[in-house]
């Protein structure tokens, strides 16, 4: 596993070495703002800190043999704040145990997650799969604790950039991020707006549905479920979002 996070480390001081200022890239370590986070990257609420080791707790339990856990984040639709809790989870596995994590962003309609860690979104994941760029290049180191961002990047047209998440790139992509990471944390389109999530769920160890509670319908849910285990993709649970709260709090539950 060294060896290729060895490798993205020599790259990015290999590009701060040529440039004193990089435009793009992986760019040198820093510190998150904390009004960007919504707070929930800092002082962040006990209760939700310790639901989200539960949750840590529970993945591991469920993925004993695995030296990386490569882990999907999605919902059946929109707006359940799946981004939130995913990007809060990345954090505690950060600084919980020193262990190196990967966010990758795969939601290419409506991408987040490098506004919430104010970084560019030049080249991304799409780029690494449709062969434009390799994985150094995308790579954004944006916690001194270990926390690395590969955002979604740019496709131009969606419905012909979704095939490549079934590809030959797709495979070597988790081949080269087990090698360097512990964790691989995917935030993904809702299944129900978006094909290629079932397909992407079917590359990793598991999947945790998020479900805001009391807006979305158990039909809908059991749909957007089916829909990735057609696939083989592996249930792990559901976290149940109370968006009421100010810092939501959710209930981890095994399906």
């Amino acid at each position: 596993m060294s060896k290729i996070y060895d490798a993205l480390r020599k790259a990015e001081n290999e590009k701060n070495r040529k440039r004193a200022t990089p435009a793009r890239g992986r760019p040198p370590s820093r510190k998150i703002d904390a009004h960007r986070d919504s707070g929930l990257l800092r002082g962040m609420d006990e209760n939700f800190r310790r639901a989200l080791l539960t949750l840590r707790n529970t993945i591991e339990s469920e993925t004993k043999e695995r030296n990386t856990r490569s882990i999907v984040f999605t919902s059946a639709v929109g707006g359940e704040g799946k981004t939130t809790i995913l990007s809060a989870f990345a954090r505690v596995l950060s600084i919980g145990r020193g262990e190196r994590i990967l966010l990758v962003d795969c939601s290419i309609r409506k991408p987040k997650l490098h506004k919430l860690f104010d970084v560019d979104n030049d080249k991304g994941i799409i780029d690494y799969l449709e062969g434009r760029a390799e994985l150094p290049e995308i790579v954004h180191h944006v916690e001194s604790a270990g926390l690395d961002l590969v955002t979604a990047g740019f496709a131009e047209d969606v419905d012909i950039s979704m095939p490549v998440f079934n590809s030959e790139r797709m495979t070597l992509f988790m081949r080269e991020v087990s090698e360097a990471y512990e964790y691989v944390l995917f935030d993904t389109a809702a299944v129900l707006e978006a094909p290629e999530t079932p397909i992407i769920s079917s590359y990793s160890d598991g999947v945790i549905m998020i479900v805001h509670v009391g807006k979305t319908r158990r039909e809908v849910i059991k749909r957007a479920m089916l829909m990735i285990e057609k696939l083989e993709g592996r249930f792990i649970g559901t976290i149940l979002n109370r968006k009421k709260y100010h810092i939501p709090e959710f209930i981890y539950r095994r399906v």
